[in-house]
């Protein structure tokens, strides 16, 4: 088996591919900006690169630091398996120099990952590909039922993320800590942090016990309190709920 060369930039699997990319990408920054300067995130919701990200950094002990840390780090219920990556980023390229514009840039899947590793043979094979049509005939008949039931499909209008953000001024009173409510009961204090943490003078998100869907972040100064207010307020983690951000009275 071949091994992997260290790399500025890092690749991750095994993601909740139900999340939607925007909230995926601010909690990996989030996630990551702790180990050094982030470059670029890239995550595809292609059928083939759904699940997986790339992380770039601005030097190898950056993306060494956050595969070593992060590596098993739960996040939206599933443990991340981090590697270094097998290409150079664009954005790693165009930095270095090495970057050449008419050569088309292609991410590479964890079959293809496995396969240039020569991870993979007949058996593989034969059981990639008898999961794939196992896969593909669950998901033809949850469409179906889907369709007879009058449930929308992922093309719907119905967007996950931030909201429009509203135009009627804020009568609270500017503070260091945010209250943050009609939070999902099941997140957890890592994703908040993901989302908050890259406001600058971001110091802690603090849980309220036996309320799971509220949450206190302390901030070290009020514009960035105020910034990550501006932004955050309405952010959807789901279709359905979008999470209210407050000054703390």
């Amino acid at each position: 088996m071949a091994s992997i060369p260290p790399s500025q930039t890092i690749y991750i699997r095994n993601l909740n591919d139900k999340i939607q990319k925007d909230v995926l990408k601010h909690t990996l920054y989030g996630l990551c900006v702790a180990y050094g300067r982030v470059l670029d995130i890239v995550a595809l919701k292609t059928l083939k690169m759904r699940g997986q990200a790339f992380v770039a950094f601005s030097d190898i002990t950056s993306s060494t630091a956050a595969l070593r840390q992060l590596n098993g780090r739960k996040i939206f219920g599933r443990p991340m398996q981090i590697e270094y990556a097998l290409s150079k980023s664009i954005i790693v390229a165009q930095n270095d120099g090495t970057y050449r514009f008419n050569e088309p840039h292609k991410h590479m899947s964890g079959k293809q990952r496995k396969q240039l590793l020569g991870l993979t043979g007949d058996l593989a094979a034969v059981s990639c590909g008898e999961k794939r049509r196992q896969s593909e005939g669950a998901d033809g008949r949850v469409a179906k039922r889907r369709v007879t039931e009058g449930e929308q499909d992922e093309s719907s209008d119905e967007e996950i993320g931030p909201a429009v953000p509203q135009t009627e001024a804020s009568e609270d009173e500017p503070s260091l800590t945010l209250f943050v409510t009609n939070l999902p009961e099941n997140i957890s204090v890592d994703v908040l942090t993901g989302l908050f943490q890259q406001y600058a003078g971001f110091k802690q998100v603090r849980r309220i016990p036996g309320k799971n869907d509220m949450a206190f972040v302390d901030y070290e100064s009020l514009e960035s309190a105020t910034a990550a207010r501006g932004v955050l307020d309405g952010f959807k983690l789901s279709a359905e709920q979008a999470m209210k951000v407050a000054y703390s009275r």
